[in-house]
């Protein structure tokens, strides 16, 4: 009986989740999309990053390629490799993530000369000329954004097949454990790398009397952790900062409200172009059962449709004021936990994004056998 072969795509990242690459939201990404794409089915995916040797392994199942960098630029972003003309050449799609650095340019460069047909995410890494200016994302044949907000900033310079996913979110494995005691939610966590375009100091700031804030993320910026520390001094406030995957899920477990406080302008005044394309650990939180309480930057309101289970805050004393209502008892309401995990697994969760992505994939690629 004839079967059709399965679509084989080349996912390429200048980096790949690990201590010995890089641990943020971006990376971490790029893993959940791979993972949704597998509940699918009929597809065979490969990971290319970026590395100082190469390497080869397998993580939930998905071969990934690190390549040796062959830049002399530094930072992760301006990452190349000429071995992608080699390693690419089998593949029937290519979906460039990071796609407007330095490594996306030169990634789109190599996969259009081999005429594969290409889908390109911005992840917020960065601003390439080439890429924008230059008209470097036309040469795209779709595009997916992790948000409608990081849409809009890509959208003026492509006007080609696009589509919006935010999430997807592992909401068998971000849940809480059955036999849990209920939720305190004087109990606040906030998850992100700490570096001063995440807000943390906005947190600590409004954080009254009566709430404690557990603050789980590495330090990515050193003197801005030693301004956060000065600050938590007096309050209820522990940091935790090498935290794994176990640890992240009982932490998330022992919380009661998450917090997110990006910022388009951080505590030193540094004007942030983009906070936050789509916030991760928000959405993982509210797969938890966690209310949430986000900022007004980037894409943060789209995840919060329903003040039941998520609020909004525009500035230090907004959020002061939604966290005294905690304490007063008047917001969350008892149901606000189950709202916000009935909410991600509909709209965000694998099977859901995984479909939706495959579909996209097959609909660009009809689109170029037309």
């Amino acid at each position: 009986m004839k079967t059709d072969k399965p679509l084989r795509v080349a996912h390429l990242n200048p980096a790949y989740f690990s201590p010995d690459s890089y641990v943020g939201g971006g990376e971490r990404y790029v893993d959940y999309l791979m993972q949704s794409l597998q509940t699918v089915g009929g597809f065979e995916q490969v990971l290319f990053s970026m590395g100082k040797e190469d390497q080869f392994f397998l993580r939930d199942g998905i071969p990934i390629r690190v390549l040796r960098n062959e830049s002399s630029h530094p930072g992760m972003t301006n990452a190349v490799s000429a071995a992608l003309w080699r390693e690419l050449t089998d593949f029937d799609l290519v979906h460039v993530h990071q796609c407007l650095t330095l490594f996306g340019a030169y990634s789109t460069a190599i996969v259009r000369s081999l005429k594969i047909p290409m889908i390109g995410t911005d992840l917020g890494g960065g601003e390439d000329p080439q890429m924008l200016r230059g008209r470097g994302v036309g040469l795209l044949d779709g595009v997916v954004s992790i948000s409608q907000y990081a849409h809009n900033l890509l959208g003026s310079f492509f006007k080609g097949p696009h589509e919006i996913l935010i999430g997807p979110i592992d909401t068998e494995r971000f849940r809480a454990g059955a036999a849990r005691p209920p939720r305190d939610p004087r109990k606040l966590i906030c998850v992100s790398r700490i570096l001063p375009h995440k807000g943390i100091d906005r947190v600590i700031a409004a954080l009254p009397e009566g709430l404690s804030l557990t603050i789980v993320g590495r330090v990515y910026h050193q003197q801005y952790y030693e301004l956060l520390l000065g600050m938590a001094a007096d309050k209820d406030i522990r940091f935790v900062l090498d935290a794994d995957d176990s640890a992240l899920l009982a932490l998330y477990d022992a919380h009661g409200i998450f917090v997110q406080a990006s910022t388009a302008r951080d505590i030193y005044g540094n004007d942030v172009a983009k906070p936050e394309l789509m916030g991760l650990t928000t959405l993982e939180a509210m797969s938890f059962g966690l209310p949430v309480v986000v900022s007004d930057a980037g894409s943060l309101p789209e995840l919060v449709p329903d003040p039941r289970f998520g609020r909004v805050f525009s500035d230090v004393p907004t959020l002061a004021a939604i966290l005294r209502e905690v304490v007063a008892g008047s917001w969350p309401g008892p149901n606000a936990g189950d709202l916000a995990r009935a909410h991600v697994v509909q709209h965000h969760g694998m099977e859901t994004i995984g479909h939706r992505l495959a579909d996209f994939y097959r609909r660009t690629l009809a689109g170029k056998n037309q």
